[in-house]
């Protein structure tokens, strides 16, 4: 097990616009994920689900600590993270462990941003 106190994750629910094609947003995702990806290994993942009759997009997002959040959200290809708010509007931003004042400017400009001290637990990466 792996000691996950500085850890940070964070998730997002976004709303859909009407009439976007899910192929379209399918294929922005998975650019994104992709270039994400490539990033390195400040990321321990980057995750997106949709729920298509709802119109909900939920992002999963795991990372090292908060400067490797810092560094994601500096690194991320701006020309899809734009096609990708084209297409959605966050309706809820939650940040789970310790942010600094830089990363929480960064994160304010996605929405209101909800923060969580961690207290416990673990992280298993090993298998």
């Amino acid at each position: 097990m792996v000691d996950s106190s500085r850890e940070v994750r964070a998730t997002s629910e976004m709303k859909i616009h009407d009439g976007v094609d899910s192929d379209q947003l399918r294929s922005v995702v998975t650019q994104l994920a992709s270039s994400t990806e490539a990033e390195g290994d400040h990321l321990y993942g980057h995750n997106f689900y949709v729920d298509d009759a709802a119109g909900i997009l939920f992002a999963h997002e795991h990372y090292r600590d908060a400067d490797a959040f810092l560094q994601h959200l500096k690194e991320m290809d701006q020309e899809v993270v734009g096609a990708l708010m084209s297409k959605v509007d966050v309706l809820d931003l939650r940040i789970y462990g310790s942010i600094n004042d830089e990363l929480r400017g960064l994160l304010e400009g996605f929405g209101s941003v909800r923060t969580f001290d961690y207290v416990g637990g673990f992280t298993n990466r090993g298998a």
